[in-house]
């Protein structure tokens, strides 16, 4: 049975489940928490609630969610040092890609969705900047977060915009009650963490400060599979500098005297003698007498010359400046023409017939001597340094390449490596006060990193062979690169209810300043193109500030009806300036990065979205929700005019500009057909606005599409578009003597315009609407509490399919491979708890191989499937306890990745490199790691 096969039959079992405890107590509605905690819905009338401190609505809303949630609560997992992604890894649907490694860059997609199409909100405001293609989850810190939400498929209308794959809600914690709390911890690879919150009673509200502390140097063990296959690379290198090396005297005799044409003429004997004699050779290369290569090469060219016209126009300057090519004039030939003067001259010199004898022997044998002295010495001058071993240029080469190889070699024979720039630090702080009716946060994060070296040479894995030196010494141009990232922001939120209506208004404010700087710098391997005409590789500064305004809120139409409503507005200025930026733009410039650049972008974003909740019958178990989204977006980049000439095009205007907006729809509809069985579907269509850098590029690297060949002209790209469904069955029931809650879900996705970036010139890469595909798979979540032990499991299945437009012929679509999207993804944990001091924990996640290049081979088979560059699947697998010796103290010791799988992650491709086998991704993934972590409550 095949996978896709299997996934069906696991929803036919979970289907039959389902139905056969239909007759069983326990709620229909389930919203995962990371303990499957049941939230009871089984009143569906619609009244408004007291408004609490926590909520920003009501807790009738938590019913406004008809698709599929699940939420993961930090909490439960205190002392563990888990982060965002780590918690992300629990739920079903959700692929975490950590880009970079473990600390670094780290996007999600959902259901087979892009990174992009992924809406990351914290406390319901939208965190994507639009000056970057997604959210990096590792600068989002959890510490001080009550719950993380996770919508897939029907996306509630309280969260603006149109987001294909889903959208994670982080929200933070409410300020409740007095307390205090400090938590410490140490891990592998110079990790450290440290935080402290307080909360505590302010005016008629509550105060929360947090503090929080994180950093690791991340230099962890990994052995370099690419250095074993560099070996008899290395070895055949240096075999053939040696050879060189070695037959340096006989190489340069063999170029000197063989070929049509040779520089010398020496006799069979006299070759050998030398080949036999280096110190003979060597005299004779240095020497000036009859017997030296100087006058060697003399004879030979005057030999040379003597038998023919080597350089026609040298010959005819001769006779002009000898004052022959008169002669001929006067005799009556032409300038030119049938009977041209030097046709004639060109006679006299081979001794014709039809010459008519004015270049005698004496003028002959002067031009001879001419040409012979004005070639005689470059070529002895050129010579008597190349076959000269202490002065040759090339043996020096050539021995210093020697040394360079066997130097590798020596590296490639132990392949152990340790990361290198892979440190990281993060701080950050929230302060949170809030009552019945307002809500006042400040948010401050600071991020300092390196960014590490990737090990296929920063392009793509053909090079990964030749690049096995990386993390032993500085491997790129711009080297040891350092970011620094300082995010503020602050909002500002009041709610109200009046009657049938809750509303409420909310401000907020986010400041994002980003620097990067190459600490290492080698000259010696920069060219002109790197060092002249590439901006932003030595130092870059991005700076955005993002403003952002809603109004939103519930009216109850009637006890079955519930109407929820959001308008927004938000405008976001991006600011660029880096190394190369200022220069001002030449005609030499034109089609270089230089003359393509932006400095200055502005996104103005509107969204205006309704949904209506609304119940069918009396008992209240059929629930439909028709919800309507408008949400439109202008962007305009900017290149600053005193950078331009007038009368020079260059690749962009001046200014940009591009609108787009769209009207979508979707749908829901829920079944309660008793208290521990329901089912819900969904279904719409969406319209993913486009961000900055997608249209108007990043301002260095990724620039607009060319309108043409010329790239006289940016053509944007357009919005993704979309459509999905889903259906799920939902149980809450007693199984194998505990509190069970399942969830299966059957998802289907298709889509259109897709974005593809594409490498389209020698330094630059654009986004096109290139692609275009499919997606369908399964969700499964289940969750078992007995008294002691709690087991979570979640699978996912999905079976994606993408083309890609041909762009070269203009016709029709190709297959290509979806790429880091694993077919299968899993994760289980098992909590025991035998005593109320100590609980064990340990869990596995599993992610099947995916492919990391989209190209796919047209040749199909085991071609098709290597050109996809496929990763191989890996089994995490982790544990810990944790200890309460009193109430107010808990200490955790823990393992990740006991068996140490991550750095030994391999990818597979024969048709890419120059020895088959395997390499390591491009970046490698920390493995087994230790902490302990100790938190007092005060």
């Amino acid at each position: 049975m095949g996978k896709k096969q299997t996934a069906l039959a696991i929803a036919i079992a979970l289907s039959c489940t389902a139905w056969s405890y239909a007759d069983t107590v326990y709620a229909a509605e389930t919203e995962f928490s990371a303990e499957a905690v049941a939230i009871d819905d089984t009143e569906m009338s619609f009244e408004l609630g007291e408004l609490t401190v926590e909520a920003k609505r009501p807790d009738w809303e938590s019913k406004l969610s008809p698709g599929t949630v699940t939420v993961v609560r930090p909490d439960d997992y205190k002392g563990e040092q888990k982060t965002l992604p780590d918690l992300l890894l629990m739920v079903p649907g959700v692929h975490v890609r950590e880009v970079n490694g473990k600390g670094q860059y780290t996007t999600v997609t959902v259901r087979g969705s892009t990174a992009a199409q992924v809406g990351i909100f914290i406390d319901g405001v939208l965190a994507n900047l639009g000056g970057d293609t997604a959210v990096d989850l590792s600068t989002i810190p959890i510490k001080n977060v009550e719950r993380v939400e996770v919508y897939r498929g029907y996306i509630p209308s309280r969260f603006g915009g149109t987001f294909m794959g889903g959208v994670i809600n982080i929200v933070t914690k409410k300020p409740d009650k007095p307390n205090m709390s400090l938590e410490l911890g140490k891990s592998s690879y110079g990790g450290k963490k440290g935080s402290f919150e307080m909360t505590t009673p302010a005016g008629d509200g509550s105060l929360m400060v947090g503090i929080n502390y994180e950093s690791s140097d991340g230099d962890f063990k990994y052995k370099n599979y690419a250095a074993e296959r560099y070996i008899p690379i290395l070895e055949r290198d240096i075999n053939g500098l040696q050879s060189n090396i070695d037959n340096f005297n006989d190489n340069n005799i063999d170029l000197l005297t063989s070929g049509n044409s040779p520089l010398i003429n020496l006799t069979d004997d006299q070759i050998a003698y030398y080949k036999n004699n280096d110190n003979a050779w060597i005299d004779f290369v240095r020497g000036e007498g009859d017997e030296s290569l100087s006058n060697a090469i003399y004879e030979n060219r005057y030999n040379y010359v003597q038998s023919s016209i080597t350089d026609v126009s040298k010959f005819e300057q001769q006779l002009v400046d000898m004052g022959i090519k008169d002669e001929y004039l006067a005799y009556g030939y032409s300038e030119s023409g049938r009977n041209n003067w030097l046709d004639a001259a060109q006679n006299d010199w081979n001794g014709s017939a039809m010459g008519d004898g004015i270049i005698t022997p004496e003028v002959k044998d002067t031009i001879i001597k001419d040409y012979a002295d004005s070639t005689y010495q470059s070529n002895v001058d050129e010579w008597q340094t190349k076959a000269d071993p202490d002065k040759s240029e090339t043996l020096s080469a050539d021995k210093k390449q020697l040394e360079d190889k066997k130097k590798k070699l020596k590296e490639s024979q132990n392949s152990t490596r340790y990361r290198k720039y892979n440190d990281y630090e993060n701080s950050n702080a929230i302060v949170k006060w809030q009552n019945e009716n307002w809500v006042v946060k400040g948010t401050y994060n600071k991020i300092d990193r390196h960014l590490p070296d990737g090990l296929w040479g920063g392009s793509d894995a053909n090079a990964a062979v030749e690049n096995s030196n990386t993390d032993l010494y500085d491997t790129y141009y711009y080297d040891s690169r350092k970011q620094k990232q300082e995010s503020t922001g602050f909002m500002v939120q009041n709610r109200h209810t009046t009657g049938k209506l809750e509303w409420g208004w909310m401000l907020d404010y986010l400041h994002q300043d980003k620097q990067y700087r190459a600490e290492h710098i080698m000259p010696e391997y920069i060219n002109q193109w790197e060092a002249e005409n590439t901006p932003l590789r030595e130092w870059s500064k991005y700076v955005s500030n993002k403003y952002n305004a809603q109004i939103d809120g519930s009216y109850q139409i009637s006890e079955n009806s519930m109407l929820d409503f959001q308008v927004n507005y938000s405008t976001e200025r991006m600011n660029i300036d880096g190394s190369n930026m200022d220069k001002i733009l030449s005609d030499q410039h034109q089609n270089t990065p230089l003359g393509q650049i932006r400095n200055r972008y502005d996104q103005d974003i509107f969204n205006i979205q309704i949904q209506n909740s609304i119940t069918l019958d009396e008992k209240g178990t059929w629930i439909f929700t028709p919800g309507l989204r408008y949400n439109q977006s202008t962007i305009t980049g900017y290149s600053d005019g005193k950078r331009f000439k007038d009368g020079h095009y260059s690749w962009i205007s001046p200014k940009d500009k591009q609108t787009d907006g769209k009207a979508t729809w979707q749908l829901a509809l829920k079944k309660e057909f008793n208290e521990n069985f329901s089912m819900r579907m969904t279904g719409g269509t969406y319209y993913r606005l486009l961000n900055m850098s997608e249209i108007a590029g990043d301002g260095a690297g990724i620039l607009p599409a060319p309108a043409d060949y010329t790239g006289g002209d940016a053509c944007f790209p357009l919005p993704e578009e979309g459509k999905q469904f889903d259906i799920s069955a939902i149980v809450n029931t007693k199984l194998l003597g505990a509190d069970n809650a399942t969830t299966l879900t059957y998802f289907w996705r298709k889509s259109e315009n897709m974005l593809q970036l594409v490498r389209a010139g020698r330094d630059y890469w654009c986004y096109f609407n290139d692609n275009r595909g499919e997606v369908d798979g399964v969700e499964l979540q289940s969750n078992f509490n007995w008294s002691k032990f709690d087991l979570d499991f979640q699978v996912t299945y999905m079976n994606p399919f993408a083309e890609r437009k041909n762009t070269v012929t203009g016709y029709g679509y190709s297959e290509v491979w979806s790429t880091y999207q694993p077919e299968w993804e899993g994760n289980i944990r098992l909590t025991y708890r035998p005593s109320e001091k100590f609980s064990l924990f340990t869990e596995a996640h599993y992610t099947d191989e995916y492919f990391t290049s989209y190209a796919k081979s047209s040749e199909g088979g085991e071609k098709a499937y290597l050109s996809g560059k496929p990763v191989a699947d890996l089994l995490v697998i982790n544990g810990g306890i944790k200890w309460m010796p009193r109430e107010d103290c808990q200490i955790t010791f823990g393992c990740n990745d006991i068996f140490n799988e991550g750095p030994k992650l391999k990818i597979r491709s024969n048709s890419a490199y120059v020895v088959p086998g395997y390499i390591n991704p491009e970046f490698p993934i920390q493995g087994r790691t230790y902490y302990v972590t100790a938190r007092f409550s005060f």
